[in-house]
């Protein structure tokens, strides 16, 4: 983030006077750290008022968390080992490349993979169970 008043094409990420060229250093006011610090504590707060959307009815707008999506984000801040059983659509999200640990409960073998790669090996898992019955 650039504050309005560093914003400049020097201090811009391709243009972008919205995003911060890397190794361009900020001079915060007291205000600004206090904001910052108060975004840093307060996930559903920092999303509220500085994550924006595209709607189709009014182009772009800020998050606007449900109940529920508040309810998560503060359990899983709090809680540092959550699982989670939810729906495909209810407005969480992450890329099939992100990293996970696993461990083997047989073997105790840990190790880390993606998580499309442990969707594609539990959906074999579970063909194979299925084809022996």
């Amino acid at each position: 983030m650039i504050f309005d008043n560093q914003k400049t094409k020097e201090n811009a990420y391709n243009g972008n006077l919205n995003v911060k060229k890397d190794g361009v250093n900020i001079d915060f006011t007291a205000e600004q750290v206090a904001e910052y610090v108060k975004c840093m504590n307060d996930p559903c707060y920092f999303i509220c008022n500085y994550v924006k959307i595209i709607s189709l009815d009014d182009g772009l707008v800020y998050f606007k968390l449900r109940g529920y999506q508040e309810k998560l984000i503060k359990h899983i801040t709090e809680n540092k080992f959550t699982a989670l059983l939810s729906g495909r659509q209810s407005g969480k999200c992450f890329g099939i490349n992100t990293i996970v640990t696993i461990r083997n409960k047989t073997t105790g073998l840990i190790e880390k993979t993606t998580v499309g790669d442990l969707y594609e090996r539990t959906k074999r898992n579970l063909s194979q169970d299925i084809n022996r019955d």
